[in-house]
């Protein structure tokens, strides 16, 4: 099994209900989802990590998503789908006109805009090099591990840990499984304590003390992220 790209999405949508119907569809593809629902909230938070996309409603109560959009064109070029029932032709253009790659129309069909999502993320960072959680990077081609930004150097032995058990996010990895796949598991020196010491070493090395990445499941081992 490979990795999926797995991208730090930004979704600006003012009908909560909505809101988390599409949340939970991207969650379910391994995205992580950053959701508010004014422009004044986003304001505030879009600058506060990478994001990978940007899902913005245009009618919001305080505000619009096109002059949201051209916050966003000030400083970088992620790319931006507008979810709106402004569909007409001019509704359109204007949004192309302010940097928008696509637009999908409002009753929509959550499978389509899953879709579109990974269309444009496969696109735009790629497929099966690069994955990414909360503040976590990883390139596969490079076998670079990037923590907030910064380079973390990582043993041959834990970049194979740390990879496995992202390839099988929402599972259980147990102890068995690590040494059988990362181990000589017939060798002589080899025991479920250097799974548990090579864990808290890459646990140290990712600033892990809370668990928001590599989980402890007690009494059966070891998941990546929430």
């Amino acid at each position: 099994m490979f990795f999926a790209v797995m991208a730090n999405i930004f979704l600006l949508e003012d009908d909560k209900i909505l809101s988390k119907g599409i949340s939970i569809a991207l969650e379910k593809d391994e995205h992580t989802v950053s959701a508010v629902y004014g422009y004044m909230e986003a304001l505030q938070k879009y600058k506060s990590q990478k994001y990978d996309l940007f899902l913005l409603d245009i009618n919001l109560p305080d505000g619009n998503g096109m002059e949201f959009c051209k916050r966003i064109r000030e400083t970088a070029e992620t790319p931006v789908l507008f979810l709106t029932a402004n569909d007409t032709e001019q509704d359109m253009l204007e949004g192309f006109g302010v940097g928008c790659d696509d637009y999908i129309p409002k009753p929509f069909s959550i499978e389509v805009l899953r879709k579109k999502v990974q269309a444009i993320l496969k696109r735009t960072i790629g497929d099966n090099t690069r994955i990414r959680y909360k503040n976590l990077e990883v390139d596969t081609d490079k076998r670079l591990v990037l923590m907030n930004g910064e380079k973390v150097h990582l043993t041959s032995t834990e970049y194979k840990l740390l990879r496995y058990l992202i390839e099988n996010k929402g599972r259980i990895v147990t102890k068995a499984m690590l040494l059988e796949q990362l181990w000589d598991i017939d060798g002589n020196f080899v025991d479920e304590n250097t799974v548990r010491v090579n864990i808290k070493r890459l646990r140290q090395k990712l600033n892990d003390d809370k668990q928001e990445y590599i989980v402890t499941v007690f009494g059966m081992g070891y998941t990546f992220g929430e």
